[in-house]
Order: C-alpha cells, then sequence, then structure tokens
C-alpha cells in the first residue's frame, strides 16, 4: 500500500473530451473566460512521485462527482506529474476540461511555483467560497530538509525523474501557510494524505481557512472517494462528508484496508483550545520532563523512528497523564474544536503493513500531537518544533523543551 496520493495526470484519457478542448493553453495565450460562482472547489494535486498512478481512478470519481453538483459549484483542478503540469475546469453536468498547460515543469512544492498557481486559480475561477484540496505524499510539520530529517511534509516533486521515486522538494508547513496567507480565505483545507491532522499543523494554518480536514494516521493510497465527498463539501456538509469518507473504508468499497482516521477542526476555535491546554501542558512538561508515553495511542507503529515520529492522539496523552477533572474539562474545549471525528478500531500501515488498532477509540480524539523527547534532539526536531506557534501558544516555550 503506496502512502496517500498523487496523481496520473491523464485526465484527458479518463474524461471524454473533444479534440477541440484537447488543445490545451499555454500561458501566451487568451485567458479562459471567467465565471463568478458561490463555490470553487480547487485541488492541488502533486503528483510528481510514487503516487502518480493512483489518480486515474480518482479523476473518474471527480468527473461522476460534476454531475451531481450544484450549478453554483466549479471544480478547478491542477495536475502536475513527470509529463506535464496542467489546470482543468469543471462545471456542474459537464466535463472537465483543460485551460491551461504551464510552459515549464512546475514544481508543486515550490512556494513561488504554487503562488503562481494559486493566482491563476483565483482570477479564473471567482467565487464567494473556496475550498482547497490538497492531494499528495504527507507527513505533518517536521521539514525534510533539516539535519537527518527524511520525512517529507506536504508533497513531493522529484523533478520529473520517475514516477517510481520519492526523491526530490518537499513544502513545510509554515510555508505553506504563508503562501495561503496571499490568497482568499478558504472554507476548509482537505489534505488527502497522510499524517496531516496534527494540532501543528490545524494551528499553523488557522489564519487561512476555518477548517481543516484530514488524518493523524497513514492512508491508503486510493485517497477519498470524491464522486460522494465532493457534493457534500460543496455545500458546506463537512460532518457529512468525513461521514462518506469514514464509511467508504470500513463498511464500503474501501474496507478490504480495514479502516480509516479522519477529523475535522475548527480554526476559530484553536486559540481557545491552546489556551486550555497550556497548564496541562506545563504541568506534565514542566523542567524538561519527557512524558511516558508507552500507553499512549500512537497513530506511527514504529518506535524510535528517525523517519516520522509517533503522532500520538491528543486526547489519550492527556487522558493517560492527567486527572480526570482535568481532563474532562479539557476535553470540553477540545470538542469544540474538533467537530468532526470519526475513529475506526483499526487502520492500514504500510509502516507495518498489517492493520493496527486503535486500542481506546472513546478516549482518542482523531488528531496528533508532538511530544518532545530527547531521542529527537540530535534528530533537530526539538529545534524545529520552536518555530510553530503552538510550541508558544500551548505552553511548550516554558518548559525548557
Amino acid at each position: 500500500m503506496k502512502r496517500k496520493k498523487t496523481l496520473f495526470l491523464l485526465i484527458s484519457a479518463v474524461l471524454v473530451c473533444s479534440a477541440a478542448t484537447l488543445l490545451s493553453c499555454h500561458d501566451d495565450d487568451p485567458e479562459p473566460n471567467v465565471r463568478r460562482s458561490r463555490h470553487t472547489i480547487f485541488m492541488y494535486i502533486a503528483a510528481e512521485n510514487t503516487l502518480g498512478s493512483y489518480f486515474r481512478s480518482d479523476s473518474l470519481e471527480i468527473a461522476n462527482a460534476l454531475k451531481l453538483l450544484p450549478d453554483t459549484v466549479q471544480v478547478a483542478l491542477f495536475f502536475d506529474n513527470t509529463y506535464s503540469s496542467k489546470l482543468y475546469y469543471g462545471l456542474s453536468k459537464h466535463e472537465m476540461m483543460p485551460v491551461k498547460t504551464y510552459d515549464h515543469n512546475v514544481c508543486s512544492t515550490d512556494s513561488a511555483e504554487m503562488e503562481a498557481v494559486l493566482t491563476d486559480v483565483f482570477r479564473f475561477f471567482p467565487a464567494e467560497h473556496y475550498g482547497i484540496v490538497f492531494w499528495s505524499h504527507a507527513s505533518g510539520w517536521v521539514p525534510s530538509s533539516y539535519k537527518k530529517v527524511r520525512r517529507r511534509t506536504f508533497g513531493i516533486d522529484n523533478g520529473q525523474r520517475s514516477s517510481q521515486t520519492d526523491e526530490g522538494p518537499q513544502m513545510e508547513i509554515t510555508t505553506l501557510a504563508n503562501v495561503l496567507a496571499h490568497h482568499p480565505h478558504t472554507d476548509y483545507l482537505f489534505f488527502d494524505a497522510c499524517f496531516m491532522q496534527c494540532i501543528e499543523v490545524a494551528y499553523q494554518l488557522r489564519h487561512v481557512t476555518d477548517c481543516v480536514i484530514g488524518s493523524p494516521a497513514e492512508q491508503p493510497a486510493d485517497g477519498a472517494p470524491y464522486t460522494q465527498m465532493l457534493p457534500e463539501l460543496a455545500v458546506g456538509n463537512i460532518d457529512n462528508a468525513l461521514r462518506i469518507y469514514y464509511d467508504y473504508y470500513v463498511s464500503g468499497p474501501g474496507n478490504r484496508y480495514g479502516g480509516s482516521i479522519i477529523s475535522a477542526i475548527r480554526t476559530d476555535k484553536l486559540e481557545a483550545l491552546a489556551a486550555a491546554t497550556k497548564p496541562l501542558v506545563q504541568a506534565l512538561f514542566a523542567e524538561r520532563t519527557e512524558v511516558k508515553t508507552g500507553d499512549v495511542q500512537y497513530f506511527y507503529p514504529v518506535i524510535d523512528s528517525d523517519v516520522f515520529t509517533q503522532y500520538f492522539d491528543m486526547v489519550n496523552l492527556f487522558y493517560r497523564r492527567c486527572p480526570d477533572d482535568v481532563f474532562e474539562a479539557w476535553r470540553k474545549t477540545f470538542d469544540e474544536a474538533v467537530t468532526s471525528q470519526y475513529i475506526s478500531r483499526y487502520w492500514p500501515s504500510a509502516a507495518r503493513s498489517w492493520l493496527q488498532e486503535v486500542r481506546d477509540p472513546a478516549h482518542c480524539g482523531g488528531v496528533s500531537i508532538f511530544v518532545p523527547s530527547e531521542f529527537y534532539e540530535d534528530l533537530g526536531w526539538n529545534a524545529v518544533f520552536h518555530t510553530y506557534d503552538w510550541y508558544v501558544d500551548a505552553g511548550f516555550n516554558t518548559t525548557k523543551w
């Protein structure tokens, strides 16, 4: 099982287009006619990596979703793989059609390149509301370029070397937040990618979106069931969209994978959550205390990995380590921020090639948290943690970590 997504860009082979529409526009061609809609769903597909072939099925799902979308909704899709970089456009009950072929190999994880693509999207497809789907490999918040760290944050762009390699630049979450800050605020950011539902990620993105959707764990490369999900996202039914995702992997066609974990975070409630978390952090981590985590639910099964942290469930950490009354008061604030939590008993792990178990779903929240450790010191992860807003606002900066 490949870790989460990237695209196979032959959408034209999947979506039936006329010979005329298959002629893509170049940068010096006339711009497409803009159409203002109520809602634009923008899908950013960073597929220049080992996930490239997995978008073929997703493109069919997106084509079918167009038949179900309200007339007030439009879909824009940027697809970058080892062959080309293109921008597509779809309307309700119409086919997806190419709008622009970029005249160079776009590096989908470069901030300037992403900036340019977003500028095109917001110019070509204006709307009252926007939502963005980020589709690729991903792994939370630790920069891939730091010391020995080999993990990725969002995306991999291998420079068109091969669809079978995951070598190439990735994008840090602090960079992603800065890029998005230059563009219209979004209703939601949906990471169809592994490990992205970290509190550190959501908190860093709190000023650019109303809602962050994702999983704290590994996700199958098959990705989201877009035919059913996109119509729900288009009208703001976030909880319904997450229920569809969950059911697909628990009792639907994706149940061969064994389950899934997904949640949604309201960003307007995150600063209250940070304030509620701060006294717990100060009590548990004071004077550089190394908090015990042996009984805490994790979402990456390889202990002492120098590639990934263990992605400890935030709720389970405080449930295990805090007095009951303290935990219950804190949990209310958490539930106000994390409005949808779908947690199956098992989830699939490529790291171990078998199902992993959620031991106590009732005391898990579907959002991970970084637990600093001396083990991470040489890897540089504790130091990088200092650059995130969560480190300060949740009180870690007062603990000598």
